[in-house]
Order: C-alpha cells, then structure tokens, then sequence
C-alpha cells in the first residue's frame, strides 16, 4: 500500500513540479498528506488535500489529488460512496481514456455494490460498454447492466440481457447467466421455470458456496411451489454443509408438519 501512495506522490511532484503553481507551501504540503498516508492516517491526509484543492493548484496537481482522494475513500476508509464525487471530477475533467476508464469503472462499482443507485450503475456501465475498441471487461459489464435491471425489478430487460448471454456459449459469464435466470423465473413465481434454469447452472457450477446456495434457493422454490417432499429432501441434504444449519432445521421441522397435516 505504501509503495503504491509513494509511487502516486512521486508522480505527483514530477508533474507539478513544472507547474507554475507548484509553490514551496503546495510542495510541502503534499509531502505532509503523503506523511499521514504512509502513516496510515487517512483522515488527515483527506484533510489536507481538500486544503489544497481550496488553493486551486493547477489542473494537474488537481486531478491526480482528486484521483487520491477517491481511492482513499474508495479503498482504505471504507467511505465509497464519498469516493464518487473526486471519480466524476477525472471523468468530466481528463480525457485520456485510461483515466476515463478507471474511474467509470469504480464508480459503477461503487453505485451497484454500495450505494445501491442502480440506474446510475447502468450509466456508467453503457458508457464503458461503449468505449472503441472494445474494453477487455466488456462482457463484465453487458453482465453488471443485467444484474442492475434484476436488482431495479425490471426483469424483462434483465431477462434480455441474460438471454443475450445464454445464445454465447463462450461468454465468460455463460455459466452465471443460468444462475439469473433462475432469479427473474423464482422473483416472478415461476417456480418450476427457476428450477429448471438452477439445475442447469449446477450442472456447470464448480464453486461449492454457490452450490450450496443454490440448491437451497431450489429447495425454497419447490416448498414455495408445495413440492414439500422434493424440498425436505433437499435442505436435508444440505445440513452437512450449509453455513448456518438452524435455518435448514427449523424449514425441516416445518415442512415434516405440512407434510404430516396433508396425510391426515
């Protein structure tokens, strides 16, 4: 971590240092906010580069102390949603597309994983997306556009998207396509549909969290569908490795009493 700050600073001051602006007080105090980041004290450092962006450096001195500031809250006070203001800075403010690319990317992180901002998620996702030639991440991102329409509630369009990917068997997120499909198909009550696109996704999963996960989401679409005896025998199943096996034996105890009530 400190290589990579110190590494940013000594860019830093190369590129001020030709900088009209760049004065002995801005040097020094740029070396101090390097001081406090070395030292871990983050908040210190967001603090006195904030008092020099208030004394207007140049515009490069100022887009990398923007650039700073979001990784900061981005990465080590665990503040992301702060983080987003200094990323729009780079974006409205630098054009070259590395920049560019960077900083759209850890915003539609940021507004999909965080912030819960959907919409804007989609945003910055179709700007990526749009990006020529195309970006290595691209079919990263056609997938995060799908999860956020999912997430949104409109399912038809993420049912599109994740369709789109289930006609590309080579697409690195083919297999994670069956997995939302089984999502849209369970959140519209379509149980035996969700079940039919989970057990596909099993057949190709090799991640045994997610199979974990999923088979019990199989199991809650059978009970939700009145499959009691296909669902006991699933969470059953699944008591050796679920992480937090009271859940499973309170739904068996449960469905053990539906099923018992049915054969009276």
């Amino acid at each position: 971590m400190k290589h990579l700050f110190s590494k940013f600073v000594f860019i830093l001051l190369i590129l001020g240092l030709s900088s009209c602006d760049f004065t002995s007080g801005l040097n020094q105090d740029i070396l101090s906010a390097q001081k406090y980041v070395d030292n871990q004290d983050f908040s210190k450092a967001v603090e006195l580069y904030e008092r020099i962006l208030k004394k207007n450096p140049s515009k490069i001195i100022k887009t990398k102390i923007n650039y700073q500031l979001a990784e900061i809250y981005y990465l080590y006070l665990d503040e992301q949603v702060k983080a987003l203001k200094y990323y729009q800075f780079i974006v409205d403010n630098v054009d070259d597309p590395l920049w560019q690319v960077k900083s759209l990317e850890k915003m539609a992180d940021i507004n999909f994983s965080f912030a819960k901002n959907f919409s804007e998620s989609i945003r910055a996702y179709q700007v990526l997306m749009q990006f020529k030639p195309k970006l290595k991440n691209y079919d990263y991102y056609y997938l995060r556009v799908g999860e956020s329409y999912f997430e949104m509630g409109q399912y038809n369009k993420a049912r599109e998207i994740f369709n789109q990917i289930l006609n590309q068997p080579t697409n690195p997120h083919y297999v994670e396509a069956f997995n939302q499909m089984g999502l849209i198909e369970f959140y519209n009550k379509n149980w035996d549909k969700a079940v039919e696109y989970w057990f596909e996704y099993l057949k190709r999963e090799r991640r045994k969290d997610q199979i974990v996960k999923v088979k019990f989401l199989i199991a809650n679409a059978y009970e939700s569908n009145e499959k009691l005896k296909e669902a006991y025998n699933i969470y059953y199943s699944l008591l050796p490795t679920y992480p937090n096996p009271e859940v499973l034996k309170a739904r068996l105890k449960s469905l053990y009493a539906r099923r018992v009530a049915r054969k009276r």
